[in-house]
């Protein structure tokens, strides 16, 4: 997304709200203004309520964890809302950085040890990362190839 477009995000609902609302009582007069001011209601109340779900599910989970954090890796995408990884987690990220400190850095991880570490700038996915489980120490991969023949 661009950087115009995510400037001019905040001011589109307010302007198609005044605009619903401007066609509304033009049509229908004080009716039609009392009918689009409920039907902005609602939608927002819905909205609301699908949010409140959302932390209300999230909450109940342990924070920062994710049942496959290379599945979430796979599904990220820049640009995509908090709330949208929230939703796909279902459950609220570890933070690395200052309650409200811009940009954010959250992390969720999985039982494997694996963990995706996302940052976040005004509440976008700027840049996110996928962090391996390290092996124990003394544990390395040839340690375990050189006692097999090939093919076996």
């Amino acid at each position: 997304m661009s950087d115009w477009m995510a400037r001019l995000r905040p001011f589109l609902f307010p302007a198609f709200a005044v605009a619903i609302a401007y066609a509304a009582w033009q049509a229908y007069g004080w009716k039609g203004l009392v009918l689009a001011a409920l039907m902005i209601s609602f939608w927002l109340l819905l909205h609301f309520t699908k949010l409140m779900r959302l932390l209300h599910a999230a909450a109940k989970r342990p924070m920062g964890h994710v049942r496959n954090a290379r599945v979430l890796h796979g599904q990220l995408k820049k640009g995509i809302p908090l709330v949208e990884v929230v939703r796909r987690t279902l459950s609220l990220g570890l933070r690395h950085t200052e309650p409200d400190h811009d940009p954010e850095v959250l992390e969720w991880s999985d039982e494997a040890g694996d963990a995706v570490i996302c940052t976040f700038l005004q509440g976008r996915l700027q840049s996110f990362e996928l962090r391996p489980m390290e092996p124990a120490s003394g544990d390395s991969p040839s340690d375990t190839a050189e006692g097999s023949p090939p093919g076996t």
